[in-house]
């Protein structure tokens, strides 16, 4: 099978949708043909272009008018049997209004005759009763609606959004996790980087990051456990002033030197913090689930979850057996899980080796390979099947 994956960014770009998009290719390559990526051109990107041109597996667009001659051009040279459109609405366009990309499913079809599968990495905006995103919620669910009609399966990575999707196209979604994007460092490589018992926050600074909260909980632990710290690692700039107000707290509270701020690190560097961790903590109001890639590098460390229970949290996270979830913002609840953790070793061993089974089941390489193998060739299979009655 020859696969073509669309994106607007791969690396050396490092952002999530990049560095999922260079997962993908990886697992596809295991099973596929040939893997071929189309990507927007950058100043950071220099391609040694192979002599042959039918070797090259990475093209690049300058505009969206390059975008279909180099599309043509792929179609023609490569003959992808399917295709794998990477969708996250503001990365296509302003505000997420993005109509090239919503109707590019549905060219891919009509032109090309190629099955198009869309992974949706994001939907739309909420509702709002402001003027402005009002008309862009509802601009991105026009799109939605298009991307969904003419795709023959879109790919959502939790189980809030499959629900959501099955009711206007039952038999067109699969869900799959957005897999272990970072944290990869080869298990039997593992060290613990402290050598001090320590809790750890991996995450960015959204607005739903419950931050303050954890910072909270943490002073109400630190008095009895003097020897624990709060490591905070992640894409967030240690100097923002939402650090600040943290740092600020712990000095009052008289923590300040356990507050271990790292920001971001290496992917070897994560690897041990988190695989050294007593506690890896969730603190994202959403909940965990298969749209977090942190989730996944969490699951593949090894170590206990304490997380939030959101609104998206997916029904594979079973308190008590491989998680401990706490209500949003409530800091005594998150507080009483992490010490239940660090003081019960039968639940610590019970959540450790529950996560290590359901990383395996579900976010793993192999699972991930598993499940977006079956998921094309069902997709080539029912689409020539589609032609063959057509025909006929």
């Amino acid at each position: 099978m020859n696969v073509l994956i669309l994106t607007k960014y791969f690396s050396p770009i490092r952002n999530g949708l990049s560095d999922h998009t260079e997962l993908i290719r990886d697992l596809f390559k295991q099973n596929c043909s040939s893997v071929t990526v189309l990507c927007q051109q950058t100043a950071e990107r220099s391609l040694a272009k192979p002599l042959n041109i039918d070797d090259q597996d990475i093209f690049e667009y300058v505009n969206y008018p390059d975008f279909i001659r180099q599309l043509s051009y792929i179609c023609k040279r490569k003959k992808p049997d399917v295709v794998l459109f990477q969708y996250v609405p503001h990365m296509w366009g302003k505000a997420g209004v993005a109509p090239f990309a919503a109707l590019l499913p549905l060219w891919i079809k009509c032109v090309y005759k190629v099955p198009v599968v869309s992974f949706m990495h994001e939907l739309h905006y909420d509702w709002s009763f402001k003027p402005k995103q009002l008309l862009l919620a509802l601009c991105h669910r026009i799109q939605l609606l298009l991307i969904g009609g003419s795709s023959r399966f879109q790919i959502v990575t939790n189980h809030k959004r499959e629900h959501a999707l099955k009711r206007f196209w039952n038999g067109k979604i699969y869900r799959i996790p957005a897999g272990n994007v970072s944290g990869r460092k080869d298990d039997a490589l593992r060290t613990p980087r402290y050598p001090w018992p320590y809790i750890t926050w991996f995450g960015t600074l959204s607005e739903l990051q419950r931050l303050e909260e954890l910072v909270w909980a943490f002073a109400g632990l630190a008095g009895k456990h003097k020897e624990l710290r709060l490591v905070l690692v992640g894409g967030f700039n240690v100097k923002a002033s939402r650090v600040a107000e943290i740092k600020r707290y712990a000095e009052e509270q008289g923590f300040a030197e356990r507050l271990v701020i790292r920001g971001f690190v290496d992917d070897d560097e994560l690897s041990d913090i988190l695989y050294g961790s007593v506690v890896n903590v969730f603190v994202e109001s959403s909940g965990p689930s298969g749209r977090r890639t942190v989730v996944a590098a969490y699951l593949r460390s090894g170590r206990a979850l304490v997380a939030i229970n959101g609104s998206e949290t997916d029904p594979e996270f079973i308190h008590g057996e491989n998680v401990l979830l706490a209500g949003d913002r409530d800091e005594s609840a998150l507080a009483e899980q992490i010490r239940c953790v660090l003081e019960r070793d039968s639940v610590r061993k019970r959540l450790e080796k529950g996560a290590r089974s359901l990383y395996q089941q579900h976010y793993s390489d192999e699972a991930l390979s598993e499940k977006l193998t079956d998921m094309l060739s069902h997709a080539l299979r029912g689409y020539y099947a589609d032609h063959k009655r057509g025909a006929l």
